[in-house]
């Protein structure tokens, strides 16, 4: 791809009219989780001139059946901005399952109608549930892939998966990392008499809660000092099973369930916390793990997904293998017993996400796909 910039008058920040419009297709309910979440960053945040951004619900909260609603809305704005005499992007945001299906759809239908499209791939684990689909399904998908213009993903390994699953050309392939706003508050890193963890994420069992609570109690069981502790888990979805586990480790009295929380919330949780802990098995780039480091929370993670292409172990997270009960739970008590230690993990993590993972670079590097896809030859 060819770089392009927006015109002078923007960049010089000048009065000026939208040079760029461009429609925000995702699921903006809790739903929606990470994808839903950064485009409405994008959208509160993304003052850059000559972008007018404008929100498209693609699924909505409830029933599947009322996705199909959602969708034909989606499917009239982009008619409509194809009689706009400004240029146009849809920037689609795709996880796996249906909204791959929706997404594809509304892809298509941008390119009939000559409108140009971003294909944002947020999914964790799409490779994993593109293997165990029919093999009529997976043309369907290789079809819709290899018709998007730009794909945009989030690390390395998804690049590679399109090029050497679905021969998309590397040139049309985008890596650009999360990116979050700057906190409204400052953590204080000051341990108090109880270590206080958070997980933050949707109740899944690829999010490794099970593994947590077992690494906790295993703590509290082979401590040769008390080590009094307590865990918020902050997500939606079904949390009696994570309860009653809670409960036959006996550590139901250190674990706080407050289900689905806004991001007000969530961050009110992340200043109380002595540690972020997110032992996953699969992920993308969870926007929790740079909203920590913003904050200097030092972070505990897996290293899955794009995780380990920006986090690097005991310099600005601690990283274990996924399912590893043991090592999450060492990591966890040297963070708890060497308070300097969390401190210097919690300091590095905000260095890291000023230097590379602001909402301001993340949308410089997406005004420049703009650009390129609105100023260069269909």
């Amino acid at each position: 791809m060819v770089a392009h910039s927006l015109p002078p008058a923007a960049i010089a920040g000048a009065p000026t009219a939208a040079s760029i419009r461009v429609l925000l297709v995702a699921p903006y309910t809790p739903r929606g989780g990470g994808m839903g979440r950064i485009m409405t960053y994008v959208f509160e945040h993304g003052m850059v001139p000559g972008i007018a951004f404008e929100m498209v619900e693609s699924r909505g909260g409830g029933s599947v059946i009322w996705s199909f609603w959602h969708l034909a809305i989606a499917s009239l704005r982009i008619i409509k901005a194809r009689a706009s005499k400004t240029p146009t992007i849809v920037h689609l945001n795709c996880g796996e399952r249906g909204s791959v299906a929706r997404k594809g759809f509304l892809l298509v239908l941008a390119n009939i109608l000559g409108v140009s499209a971003v294909l944002h791939l947020h999914a964790a684990d799409i490779d994993g549930f593109y293997r165990d689909l029919p093999r009529a399904a997976r043309s369907v998908i290789a079809v819709i892939f290899r018709c998007a213009p730009v794909c945009i993903v989030l690390g390395a390994h998804w690049r590679r998966w399109l090029v050497d699953e679905f021969g998309i050309l590397p040139s049309r392939i985008i890596i650009i990392h999360n990116g979050v706003p700057p906190p409204k508050v400052v953590h204080v890193c000051k341990r108090g008499p109880v270590f206080s963890a958070a997980f933050i994420g949707n109740l899944l069992e690829r999010k490794g809660l099970t593994d947590l609570l077992h690494a906790l109690a295993n703590i509290t069981a082979n401590a040769k000092a008390p080590l009094p502790w307590h865990l918020t888990v902050a997500g939606g979805g079904r949390d009696a099973s994570y309860r009653r586990l809670a409960v036959e480790l006996g550590i139901a009295e250190h674990v706080h369930f407050t289900g689905w929380l806004d991001r007000a919330a969530v961050t009110k949780v992340l200043c109380s916390a002595d540690v972020l802990v997110l032992p996953s098995y699969h992920e993308a780039l969870p926007l929790v793990l740079l909203e920590a480091a913003s904050l200097g929370v030092p972070v505990v993670a897996t290293p899955v997904g794009a995780i380990p292409e920006v986090f690097t172990n005991l310099q600005d997270a601690l990283l274990v293998q996924p399912g590893d009960r043991a090592a999450l739970a060492a990591a966890l008590a040297r963070l708890a017993h060497d308070p300097e230690f969390a401190r210097l993990i919690g300091d590095n993590g905000r260095r890291l996400y000023q230097r590379a993972f602001t909402i301001d670079a993340f949308l410089t590097k997406l005004g420049r796909v703009y650009a390129d896809l609105a100023y260069s030859p269909q």
